[in-house]
């Protein structure tokens, strides 16, 4: 699951957020989302920086990686797919005004013969 948190600031308070977030994730308590960053003290880390940038733009990455990341089921993704469905009929059947919008849909069906 990722979790995520954004900020804003200055080159100065970049550097004291950050200086203050990493004592936290070396002491164990960094949480983003509300979820406490713990990295394993006896796993190998992969961590690299990333630079992309050019005259007017530019983005700085430093990413950490340990262990194995778990791999779908196909129950977990029929699960996911259910769950985002539902969202979707929710979110479905109010339009932009705040009315609520019902669809009547009928087929005829005639079988096929052969």
């Amino acid at each position: 699951m990722d979790h995520r948190e954004k900020y804003t600031g200055s080159k100065e308070v970049f550097y004291f957020f950050l200086k203050d977030e990493i004592i936290k994730l070396f002491k164990d308590k960094l949480k983003i989302d509300g979820h406490r960053v713990l990295i394993p003290d006896n796993e190998e880390l992969d961590y690299e920086f990333k630079l992309d940038s050019d005259e007017d733009y530019g983005n700085f990455t430093i990413k950490v990686k340990w262990g194995e990341k778990p791999k779908q089921t196909d129950d977990d993704e029929f699960e996911d797919n259910s769950i985002l469905a539902e969202k979707f009929k929710e979110n479905t059947n109010i339009n932009s005004d705040g009315m609520d919008i019902t669809t009547n849909v009928s087929f005829d069906y005639e079988p096929f013969e052969i």
